[in-house]
């Protein structure tokens, strides 16, 4: 299940969901309280009334869901398939009632009532949930930050067709066919007498790169996916590209031009490959994950990072004390690093350091004992003494359950690198960015700080990311607690 049926399943389950009771709970005021036609039934009756309720709305929604995207809908469409949903959801309760022989089916002020209310909030809220929800999922952290490489006499149609998936967010697009001006601006042929144009944006997504700088491009945004759309992909220019993100682990979509018209012909979408916005196109993914364990694993985050959160505030509150007496300032170290495929986001750590830590780094890099991208070195004079307590005891990492229960983390996942460490980083180092950071990991638990081959903790990550499984999640889980009861790799 793509990550648009995902989201649209479970606002339409929640909004129809919210639909019903609203429509039962509005008509009973309505003609219970104030016009008082509903007579008054035992209040077993109703318990069994609004189980039949519920019961017959997950039904109908089960057996009628559309997986078409609610945005290519008409209004007629829309009318018709909510009409169709609330009249069978209230013929099945019909029969629900009296084989249950329920005495409220005899209500036809309620029974009617409800449904024609149903109706109405029905169609409500799922214009709400098209013309507000939807428009902002695509801004949201949830939405996939998309970018598009393609040419000029294609990135129109495309663009617009590729906006109608709104867990799509589309930051920028690379023309291959543009050139870069003396004014650093790009232009494309209007005519075929030569007239150049003026390019900045396309639908309204700016124009970043061309066949020149397409690859510096990639290197440095922050991008989940990149859908390529050329009329011929056979060149020198996608080879490297597509090299170039299969190395940092992104996931790419590059259209088949030879099938395109297949695709418009057929009477059935029965071609082996992925169709995007009509554009046959080959996926090119670092690993498959199934939606359905990574919602699991979104849950165990959440509810991890909920009780993390309230059992740390005690003993954050104990060790501040000594803490700050030994170095006054902030007591939350706050630092930005960089998440999954190249967000940036602020960790926040209990300060371990004295507060010019981040000044007196650059003067001892020359003691840095990592091979590569990171920096370690033993007895580092920045720690302070309670800092090195809490180190050890791995309580200064207390405070990341906040970032777990924001969602810029995970409770198990990669190391998230510094910027500065980030901007040093090869392609193939990217990689180990194409899942969400972790409190904890492969690394953590496998020599944390007897580890100093940086090339070492990304094959770890890498390891994780191609093997993940909630399994595999579980043993780290448990081996962590190990780690930090015996104090293994820490400093």
């Amino acid at each position: 299940m793509s990550k648009r049926r995902r989201i649209q399943m479970v606002l339409e389950f929640s909004s129809g969901l919210l639909a019903i009771i609203l429509a039962n709970l509005c008509t009973y005021m309505v003609f219970g309280v104030f016009i008082k036609k509903i007579l008054r039934y035992d209040f077993s009756s109703w318990e069994y009334y609004a189980l039949i309720v519920l019961l017959s709305y997950i039904i109908v929604f089960a057996g009628f869901l559309s997986p078409l995207n609610m945005m290519k809908r008409s209004r007629s469409m829309e009318f018709l398939s909510t009409l169709r949903n609330c009249g069978v959801t209230y013929a099945i309760m019909a029969v629900f009632l009296l084989l249950s022989k329920n005495e409220i089916l005899e209500s036809r002020y309620m029974f009617v009532g409800s449904f024609f209310a149903y109706l109405w909030f029905s169609l409500v809220l799922r214009f709400i949930i098209k013309k507000i929800l939807l428009t902002k999922i695509s801004e949201s952290t949830y939405a996939s930050q998309t970018g598009i490489i393609t040419t000029y006499d294609r990135a129109e149609t495309f663009i617009d067709k590729l906006k109608l998936d709104w867990s799509k967010n589309i930051k920028a697009v690379a023309l291959l066919d543009a050139n870069l001006s003396a004014e650093d601006y790009y232009t494309v042929k209007k005519t075929k007498g030569g007239r150049n144009k003026r390019i900045e944006s396309v639908c309204d997504i700016p124009v970043v790169a061309n066949s020149e700088n397409v690859i510096s491009w990639i290197r440095t945004a922050a991008l989940d996916e990149v859908f390529i759309n050329l009329n011929d992909t056979k060149n020198d220019v996608i080879d490297s590209v597509v090299e170039e993100l299969e190395d940092m682990g992104i996931t790419v979509y590059i259209n088949i031009p030879t099938l395109e018209s297949f695709v418009d012909k057929s009477k059935f979408d029965n071609l082996n490959c992925v169709v995007k916005t009509g554009y046959p196109m080959a996926v090119l993914s670092p690993s498959i994950q199934d939606d359905r364990y990574m919602f699991f694993k979104r849950c165990v985050d959440i509810a991890a990072g909920f009780i993390g959160c309230v059992l740390s505030i005690p003993v954050i509150a104990i060790t501040a004390i000594p803490l700050l007496i030994e170095s006054p300032g902030p007591l939350i170290f706050k630092q930005q690093r960089v998440g999954k495929n190249g967000r940036l986001f602020n960790i926040y750590k209990l300060r371990s350091m004295y507060v010019d830590a981040e000044e007196r780094k650059k003067a001892l890099m020359e003691q840095n004992q990592m091979d590569g991208h990171m920096f370690k070195m033993d007895n580092d004079p920045r720690i302070t003494k309670v800092g090195k307590v809490i180190r050890k005891l791995s309580i200064d990492e207390l405070p990341q359950f906040f970032n777990v229960l924001k969602g810029d983390m995970s409770l198990i996942g990669t190391r998230p690198p510094t910027v500065d460490e980030f901007e040093q980083y090869e392609s193939h180092h990217k990689r180990r960015l194409s899942m969400k950071p972790g409190i904890t990991g492969l690394w953590q638990v496998s020599g944390r700080s007897e580890i100093t081959d940086f090339e070492e903790v990304v094959k770890l990550d890498c390891e994780y990311i191609d093997n993940w499984s909630a399994w595999l999640d579980t043993k780290i889980f448990f081996k962590t607690i190990g780690v930090v009861l015996t104090h293994k790799g820490a400093e």
